[in-house]
């Protein structure tokens, strides 16, 4: 008895210093036991809680859902984890207890021991990280095209040259530039530029293989990491885009703007590359298809 008495003294113990909800709930949803220690969520007095149903809180999907998660943790004997989003214009219960902006929570069910089956549930409101997320999803996306940018594109790069040399494959880099992308928005104006970097992203974006990685790099171009892709190969991927484009245009005036793009193709040379000296090798050749008038592709291992 003293044992006993020991073992629920540091359980009540450890609940006081969880910022997280805790629950315990019945094999039918109903709720065993609640704690909510300077829970941002206005659940109600702990023991106002006790005794009601997922149903008595929760409108029917998420009712339904959670419900789920309780089945399967029961059946499988393990931990479930779910993102919700807790609306206080969908569950009624919380609005009506003074909560007006809506939070995302973590909620984790485990298995609990003891006569009865039950689940410990712990809802935990991960607002802040699901926020910090989408900032680092802005960061590492382009906001015109909506593409990946480099920021993106280097550490994915740099896994790809890892595994290539891990298993003896290989890889290649391709960048695209839109040449005279510049004097077409000073003659054109920077609607008609963003309209063909548009019509670009879009049209790589169908031509990738899946295993590939596009990303926007530059104001003018893009670039392409090609996954188990050798030297012959990156060249003819890259005489794919060119022949791609020449069927591309951008609405102007009532008339059709065609371009063309400037291609180079590095491809991995041995242990010693890296992200950052591939990506290099890249732009050389793609400088030299440039200074040889544009419209032009250039490799190099």
């Amino acid at each position: 008895m003293k044992n006993a008495n020991i073992l629920q003294s540091r359980i009540d113990a450890l609940l006081n210093v969880l910022s997280e909800d805790v629950l315990i709930l019945s094999q039918l949803g109903t709720i065993i036991f609640s704690s909510h220690n300077e829970s941002p969520i206005p659940w109600g007095e702990a023991d106002e809680l006790t005794g009601k149903n997922l149903n008595d809180i929760f409108p029917g999907d998420i009712a339904s859902m959670l419900q789920g998660m309780i089945d399967k943790s029961l059946s499988l004997n393990q931990l479930m984890v779910k993102e919700v989003l807790f609306d206080p214009t969908v569950i009624v219960y919380l609005q009506q207890r003074g909560m007006a902006e809506s939070c995302w929570v973590e909620v984790r069910m485990a298995p609990s021991a003891g006569d009865e089956p039950s689940v410990v549930c712990r809802i935990e409101d991960i607002s802040r990280r699901k926020m910090a997320q989408r900032e680092t999803s802005q960061i590492q996306r382009d906001l015109l095209t909506g593409m990946y940018n480099r920021r993106a594109l280097m550490p994915v790069l740099a896994q790809s040259i890892a595994q290539a040399l891990r298993y003896d494959w290989t890889c290649s880099l391709m960048l695209i530039n839109v040449d005279s992308l510049r004097l077409i928005n000073d003659q054109r104006g920077w609607d008609v530029g963003d309209q063909i970097l548009k019509r670009l992203a879009e049209s790589l974006n169908s031509l990738k293989r899946t295993a590939d990685f596009l990303a926007r790099v530059g104001e003018d171009g893009f670039a392409i990491l090609l996954p188990e892709t050798n030297a012959e190969q990156g060249i003819l991927a890259a005489k794919r885009v060119s022949s791609m484009v020449s069927d591309l245009s951008a609405p102007h005036s009532g008339t059709d703007i065609h371009f063309t793009v400037s291609i180079g193709v590095a491809t991995l040379s041995g242990e010693v590359d890296s992200a950052e000296s591939m990506f290099s090798r890249a732009e050389d050749c793609l400088q030299l298809s440039k200074q040889q008038g544009g419209n032009r592709i250039s490799g190099s291992e």
